[in-house]
């Protein structure tokens, strides 16, 4: 079998959208695309109107052929044009035809392929669709490189061994070795700007890399098999470059193994590429089955099958990947220490990982600074916080991430607290009307020894339509010495419970129910919280017109964002009394 593609004309005045033959188009929809042949003949009965203008003179030029490349259905309008050329090249017990776009392409043998090349140079030009002869390739094995030669290269048609086809590549085994291995390259070069940028941007490097670049490698490995060692070099730019600029500091063995695993399982997202080449590709394969046989005439294309087929092959695959994730992480929680476990387990399953998975976009809030990002990732992996000063600046104590978490001097800890609830109040106005910040449930009636009840929020109609509920929120470093021996859902749960005890008779006396929104300094929800989180979502959802995953994602993590900046409140502020110059220690005397 040969391969033999003219590949999309480059310049505009042969471009196969602009010469297309209009009024064979037009007249070709009403039969390859009825419903939409009367929008398209409204569309395209007129000449385009296409100014130049310059100083002197303005002149017009009537656009008379070809599709409009501005107009939507232009692909469509495209390929009704263009199905009845390619019905009639239509032979499948001599070659097999497979189009993209203006780019046409066919294997055969090398007799039946230059039969096919010819009807395409007579009948194409019928429908507006000019091939070039120099731009037309035609791979071939080596054992047959003089036949095509003397077939094809007098007509001005390349005749290679390998070249590249649709982002892909076609040809014997070296030549795609040596085109993967150039794709590699320029791969690793471009892990090696990012790194330049992770020193100073951490957070949209890595963005970058698991947002766009690492889909290059795995695009490469969904279309060219048993190539899974040449993608070694990626891993150690990965290994060796990207996760030191990122954290600012050396990467162990055991963290480069955690940080190829989802963020959900605790890692970072950044999958290992020479892990994954054979599960890509063995999936790409089983989920293009139907597209495969329809090109090679075996059976007829159907929509929902090819949907079905794509759903059962991801969910394959996630399968395979799911138990290779859960056997990486137990290995590598068996390798580390408490402390460090401790960590990573709180955030497998939690949902609290958000922060990491979403675009660090400015405008909803998702933009960490440098410090804050590496301060988010210490805290996630108990890792040492970075430039810490040796003593507290309030107490005088040894400091530590976890004497800045619980250290109360200075007040940092109270502002944490405060503005965590804001961010939560804030997300609960975009559903709510009535929200209040800091209502008094009970007052204080010294004769009786009641002391007063100050909740954080109330809102009307959250559980019960026109019910007020209180809430009142708590943060907790689940990593402090006397939590140690505990895990973080009773820790949590604790806490709630302590919530109930002190506001619930206060507020059924008001007519008014509570709830405790107790969370980690590292973004974890507690039971309670997630109930209303979800609620939230819902509420939120309905009115937007949106799905509920969506705006469910986006809450989570403008939560986790508003905790993570608070928590770097205490590990970054400053706890000593700011004096003003004027001579007063603050403005009140002013």
């Amino acid at each position: 079998l040969w391969a033999f593609f003219p590949s999309g004309c480059l310049r505009i005045i042969r471009n196969a959208f602009n010469t297309l033959n209009r009024a064979a188009a037009i007249w070709n929809s009403r039969i390859q695309w009825p419903r939409c042949s009367r929008f398209l003949i409204n569309t395209y009965r007129g000449y385009t109107t296409l100014v130049l203008q310059d100083k002197e003179k303005t002149e017009f030029l009537l656009s008379k052929e070809g599709v409009g490349q501005g107009d939507p259905l232009f692909m469509l309008m495209y390929a009704a044009a263009v199905m009845p050329l390619i019905k009639s090249l239509s032979n499948p017990s001599n070659w097999i035809q497979n189009w993209y776009a203006d780019d046409s392409s066919c294997i055969a043998k090398l007799t039946h392929l230059r039969d096919w090349f010819d009807k395409l140079c007579e009948r194409g030009p019928q429908y507006g669709y000019y091939p070039e002869v120099d731009k037309c390739i035609v791979i071939v094995d080596s054992n047959h490189e003089s036949e095509a030669r003397s077939a094809f290269e007098h007509l001005g048609v390349k005749v290679v061994k390998g070249y590249r086809f649709l982002g892909g590549f076609i040809g014997d085994h070296d030549s795609t070795k040596s085109f993967i291995q150039k794709k590699i390259m320029e791969l690793t070069n471009s892990i090696a700007k990012l790194s330049k940028v992770a020193e100073l941007q951490p957070q949209a490097a890595f963005s970058a890399l698991t947002k766009s670049l690492q889909f290059e490698w795995s695009y490469l490995q969904r279309i060219l098999p048993n190539f899974d060692d040449e993608y070694v070099p990626i891993q150690d730019a990965v290994n060796q470059m990207f996760w030191p600029a990122v954290f600012a500091g050396t990467i162990s063995n055991q963290e480069h193994r955690l940080f190829t695993l989802p963020a959900r399982m605790g890692g970072m997202g950044v999958r290992n590429p020479v892990e994954t080449s054979k599960i890509a590709f063995a999936t790409s394969r089983a989920g293009t089955s139907n597209i495969v046989d329809a090109i090679k005439g075996c059976k007829q294309f159907s929509t929902p099958d090819h949907s079905i087929q794509m759903s059962e092959a991801a969910s394959a695959m996630h399968k395979i990947l799911q138990q290779n994730d859960e056997d990486k992480l137990t290995s590598v929680l068996a390798t580390v220490d408490p402390n460090t476990r401790r960590a990573i387990t709180r955030s497998v399953g939690s949902k609290s990982s958000s922060w990491l998975t979403v675009m660090p976009i400015a405008l909803h809030h998702f933009d960490l600074s440098a410090t804050e990002f590496r301060d988010s990732l210490a805290l996630r992996y108990h890792r040492p916080l970075l430039k810490a000063p040796a003593n507290c600046d309030g107490c005088g104590d040894v400091f530590n991430m976890t004497h800045a978490l619980d250290c109360r001097k200075g007040g940092l800890v109270i502002q944490r607290h405060n503005e965590v609830r804001d961010a939560l109040g804030d997300l609960a106005s975009l559903a709510y009307k009535d929200v209040i910040r800091e209502p008094i449930v009970q007052e204080a009636n010294d004769a009786c020894g009641i002391p007063s009840l100050v909740a954080d929020l109330s809102i009307r109609g959250v559980w019960q339509s026109q019910t007020v509920a209180l809430f009142d929120i708590r943060v907790i470093d689940t990593d402090a010495p006397s939590y140690l021996h505990r895990d973080v859902a009773s820790i949590l749960s604790s806490a709630e419970e302590e919530k109930k005890r002190k506001y619930n008779d206060a507020a059924e006396a008001r007519r008014a129910s509570f709830t405790p929104i107790v969370v980690s300094v590292d973004g974890v929800l507690g039971r309670e919280a997630e109930c209303f989180i979800q609620l939230l979502a819902n509420k939120i959802a309905q009115k937007w017109k949106k799905t509920y995953a969506e705006v469910a994602g986006w809450i989570r993590a403008r939560l986790s964002f508003a905790i993570l900046r608070a928590t770097n409140v205490c590990l970054r502020g400053c706890r000593t009394k700011w004096r003003s110059g004027t001579g007063f220690d603050d403005g009140a005397g002013l």
